[in-house]
């Protein structure tokens, strides 16, 4: 598992113009993953056990013009059929989720 994991955030490495930028997206990424609550950003420093520090710098992440929201939906959406089936009903796609 750890290994696609690791394939799959690879995959968005090109929507990144920066190197730190795409290291705080696979760490943003896996914590949101790994959390055990839902406290945003905060969440994810206690559960990674990053130093308190990194808060400032993970929330300069979210403003950072190193990345574009659109270049990573559209890789989001290219990684997907890469790597999952999808199912077409339609001219529509069908995506089953277990609600988490």
């Amino acid at each position: 598992m750890l290994n696609f994991i690791e394939i799959f955030l690879c995959c968005f490495e090109s929507c990144f113009s920066r190197k730190a930028a795409f290291r705080w997206f696979v760490t943003i990424t896996i914590g949101l993953m790994l959390r055990s609550d839902k406290l945003g950003i905060t969440s994810i420093i206690r559960d990674l056990a990053l130093a308190p520090g990194c808060y400032d710098a993970m929330l300069h992440f979210f403003r950072a013009s190193s990345w574009s929201l659109d270049d990573i939906r559209k890789r989001w959406f290219s990684a997907v059929r890469e790597h999952a089936p999808l199912y077409k009903e339609g001219d529509l796609y069908v995506l089953a989720g277990d609600g988490v």
